[in-house]
């Protein structure tokens, strides 16, 4: 199993001299073949380019800093089972997939006192595109070649707007049902830390089948893109 976490300014390409924070790469020895998954931050104001450090838990840009404002809790109480979690590839629709995806988070956050997160349709339309292009182009990371980066296509799709502050993040993966997917990012500390975050409130799940990396067997497999987020709307 290998994972990778980073922290990259809005529209940057994580590994060139423009990222903001390049997380160390570790790698663990299995039995299973190698199924990675991967994490990013970011946020900002009402202007775009300014990016959220992850570590200080802080929205900075142009000399100007100020922390995001936590919310009330409005935790809701811990789910029953979540159906067809242990699907396997094919075995139920692509919708069905995102919703068991979505009810596992939830689940998870309310184990630990954390809200529930609300699907949002924006969000759900930046993820969706982000893992269609990993899987068209067999691309793993938060950006692919010809593509924004994570904080323009949150911005594109409409979910910043009239907004005075927001924050948001990316957990991308691979696995063979959604348990296990959600299992992988549960220890992974990154991109547990994006799920189980107590300040965000949406987000958006993309699926599809076959996995984003060329020359793998990947019919037992599908691939997840999850955007989480947090906004502020003008006073």
């Amino acid at each position: 199993m290998s994972a990778v976490s980073k922290t990259v300014n809005p529209g940057s390409n994580p590994g060139s001299p423009a990222a903001a924070l390049q997380r160390p790469v570790s790698r663990t020895g299995g039995r299973e073949r190698h199924l990675p998954v991967t994490s990013a931050r970011m946020g900002g104001t009402g202007t775009a380019g300014r990016a959220w450090c992850a570590a200080a838990a802080a929205l900075v840009g142009m000399g100007a800093a100020f922390l995001v404002l936590a919310i009330g809790p409005g935790v809701a109480p811990a789910s029953a089972a979540c159906p067809h979690a242990g699907a396997h590839a094919h075995e139920i629709s692509l919708p069905k997939l995102r919703k068991t995806v979505t009810c596992l988070v939830n689940r998870e956050r309310s184990k630990r006192d954390r809200s529930r997160l609300k699907q949002n349709d924006k969000l759900k339309h930046a993820a969706q595109d982000h893992n269609d292009v990993m899987l068209a182009k067999e691309c793993f990371r938060h950006d692919c070649p010809g593509e924004p980066g994570l904080g323009r296509r949150v911005r594109r799709s409409g979910y910043t707007k009239g907004q005075r502050a927001w924050r948001f993040a990316e957990n991308l993966g691979f696995d063979k049902t959604p348990r296990q997917m959600v299992k992988r990012w549960l220890h992974s500390p990154f991109n547990r830390d994006n799920m189980l975050d107590p300040g965000f409130r949406d987000l958006g799940v993309g699926v599809g089948w076959g996995a984003p990396k060329r020359g793998l067997d990947d019919t037992d497999l599908a691939t997840y893109t999850i955007v989480f987020a947090l906004r502020r709307p003008r006073r």
